[in-house]
């Protein structure tokens, strides 16, 4: 079966539980959100001590590890299998960028071996996002496009079985009695992903599914649908902080340079009075003037531009922000952007409600110098130009009444 679910441990909830391994932090919270969205509890764990005090059915992972060589890219995703095996949530999904930047064939073996699947099945469409794979191509809106066939036979995948579009509950049970390790899969529509996981949970074949987050919205509709016994998640969650929502204004960090985000925070920019600062040793002051008169702010981070270190520097500058409370909400677009932020704001984890719009996953931040404050991560060449007008909106208007995720009772 796939996913198997851990045998519940005494004092933990009786229900399955799952683990997600993304690349970078954004699509993390974007896999996990549609879990989220179909009535699990999920938090992003964003410290290693934190697994201690989870109490969620499903916790997703960022091995940070786009950018890296392939074989440190592979040690990451094995120290994290072993990370959540150890915390009793098995690796359900591997999360991989729908554009399929990163190491993709290197990342999907570790999870596969370290996970115990006989096979992986690879499918990065995405197509409510304008992501299409057909004839082993995948498509981007725009018309950007990638053979999937040459872009993993360049990262030493040789051996493969292809499922090809139309997608039948037959091509994808053929593919898998192959039996060979990889498997590339087309899809151009949320039905075809529903397909390839339908047949995934009722095959016997320990099959490690791959992909976007459509097909996690998939793969969790599904094992919602499965688990119809199990009750719902509680939501009397204890409060971990102080909450900072009386203030409805949000603090926008970006240091995305795709045209999608650009045109986004034009949209956002016309359709409020919101400033746009750049980081530098006055941000903090002009942010707080801002801030403080009840208005929305970006702060463009010079992400990739300049060294981590400078960029950690000038963010750390930014803490009085947080200390006196201004910012009622953070909205953070760029998994490397995201990463940044949380190295400075150091919170444990990201307890994720779901999404205020296909892939721009919201939730709680749980621990750190802005726990208790409400959070949203978008990815940076992810969505429509009124998508951060949209979040914005709901973030300043929403008091939402779902706090962190529960913790684990501490043992005398």
């Amino acid at each position: 079966m796939h996913g198997r679910p851990s045998k519940p441990k005494s004092g933990r909830q009786n229900a399955a539980r799952y683990g997600i391994i993304a690349d970078d932090l954004t699509g993390a919270t974007d896999s996990a959100a549609a879990f989220a969205n179909s009535g699990f509890t999920v938090a992003v764990s964003l410290e290693p001590r934190s697994l201690r005090s989870l109490e969620t059915q499903v916790v997703a992972l960022s091995t940070h590890s786009r950018h890296d060589r392939s074989a440190d890219a592979r040690r990451k995703v094995r120290q994290a299998c072993a990370r959540l095996r150890k915390g009793g949530w098995p690796v359900l999904y591997k999360k991989i960028d729908s554009t399929v930047h990163g190491n993709v064939v290197a990342e999907v073996e570790a999870a596969r071996s370290a996970g115990g699947f006989a096979m992986a099945l690879v499918c990065p469409a995405n197509p409510a996002h304008g992501r299409m794979v057909r004839g082993g191509v995948l498509h981007v809106r725009g018309g950007d496009t990638v053979n999937l066939h040459e872009q993993f036979r360049a990262q030493g995948l040789l051996e493969f079985s292809s499922i090809t579009s139309p997608v039948s509950a037959a091509k994808v049970t053929r593919a898998i009695l192959q039996r060979h390790r990889f498997i590339l899969s087309d899809a151009t529509s949320d039905r075809e992903l529903a397909c390839l996981v339908g047949v995934v949970l009722r095959l016997k074949h320990r099959v490690l599914l791959a992909g976007s987050g459509g097909l996690a919205r998939e793969l969790a509709m599904a094992l919602k649908r499965r688990a119809s016994t199990r009750s719902n998640p509680i939501r009397n969650y204890p409060h971990s902080g102080a909450s900072n929502e009386a203030r409805r204004n949000t603090l926008i960090i970006t240091g995305s340079k795709n045209p999608v985000t650009e045109r986004q925070l034009e949209q956002l920019i016309h359709k409020t009075p919101t400033p746009s600062l750049a980081l530098n040793r006055l941000t903090k002051r002009d942010a707080a003037v801002a801030l403080a008169g009840g208005f929305n702010v970006i702060i463009r981070v010079p992400v990739h531009a300049q060294p981590d270190r400078v960029v950690l520097r000038q963010l750390n500058a930014l803490a009085p922000l947080f200390h006196a409370r201004l910012v009622g909400s953070l909205l953070l677009t760029g998994g490397d952007t995201a990463l940044l932020v949380c190295r400075c704001l150091r919170p444990l984890a990201i307890a994720l409600c779901g999404e205020i719009v296909p892939g721009l996953a919201w939730g709680k931040i749980i621990g750190g110098l802005a726990d208790g404050l409400t959070v949203c991560t978008k990815p940076g060449g992810f969505g429509r130009d009124q998508d951060l007008v949209r979040a914005v909106e709901f973030l300043s208007s929403q008091t939402p009444d779902i706090p962190p995720a529960p913790r684990r009772q501490a043992t005398p």
